[in-house]
């Protein structure tokens, strides 16, 4: 078993912390004994999962409430998190939905790309520096299953999480010479909150958030992605063995059935 804490530091901030996959992430850390810093707007969640976490394994946990869409959200954390040696990163935080485009509202759309583009940038722009300069550190980002091809009735989304995929890849080439691990996992549907918000269904073959989390840090080190699920494997690899138009139609009946059964 890796010493995460040796390896990588003493601290992981996670985003979107409040539930589902970042939850889990911070159980696992925590478990692994390293303390975690916990971003979410629900702060009622997180300071009850603060209080479970230090109980159980001793840990130090420090929950920062704040809306990563707001244009300034790095200024309301930085003073919180600078003296913190922050050996993982994990761009977590996201939302989705399942509409058309046109029928869709154009600041939830906006919003959306604050959310899952523009904040891991800022995020990783900024705590970056200081793990080049320890030689050591990691980055973990959310992608999806969406994120191999256009995806109809979730155009905006799927948009966002293949931005998400190519600057991890990116990042996980860049970064190898300063010793910094980076890996993108790739979720298909996922047994978390995301669903009730998105007015989808979950899918044939749900997983569950800790799935996500063990094949992630099974990859971390290892590979720059990782698609997470049998079932999930193969749809991704599909999408690469047919042409361009039969992947984008396969894409919207499968989206447009699964927002349909909802």
């Amino acid at each position: 078993m890796i010493n995460f804490s040796e390896k990588y530091g003493k601290w992981v901030l996670i985003t979107g912390a409040s539930s589902g996959i970042g939850e889990e992430f911070a159980r696992k850390f925590s478990e692994l004994g390293l303390n975690v810093i916990l971003i979410a707007r629900r702060f009622d969640r997180l300071l009850k999962l603060k209080n479970e976490l230090e109980s159980k394994f001793q840990n130090i946990v420090l929950p920062i409430e704040v809306d990563l869409s707001e244009n300034n959200f790095y200024e309301k954390i930085e003073n919180q998190i600078n003296d913190k040696e922050i050996g993982i990163l994990i761009n977590n935080a996201g939302f989705g939905y399942r509409k058309d485009f046109i029928e869709s509202n154009i600041d939830d759309n906006v919003k959306m790309v604050k959310v899952n583009c523009i904040a891991p940038v800022i995020l990783t722009h900024k705590i970056l520096p200081k793990m080049i300069e320890r030689k050591k550190g990691a980055l973990i980002f959310l992608g999806s299953i969406v994120a191999f091809q256009p995806t109809p009735t979730t155009a905006v989304y799927a948009a966002t999480k293949a931005f998400d995929a190519y600057l991890g890849d990116a990042l996980w080439y860049e970064l190898k010479k300063h010793n910094i691990d980076v890996v993108t996992v790739n979720p298909g549907g996922t047994e978390t909150e995301f669903h009730l918000v998105a007015k989808s269904t979950m899918g044939p073959f749900p997983r569950t958030s800790r799935n996500v989390v063990d094949t992630t840090l099974k990859a971390l080190g290892k590979k720059p992605s990782v698609v997470d699920g049998f079932y999930n494997k193969i749809l991704a690899v599909s999408s690469r063995l047919i042409s361009r138009k039969l992947t984008i139609t396969l894409a919207g009946k499968i989206s447009e059935s699964l927002y349909q059964s909802k």
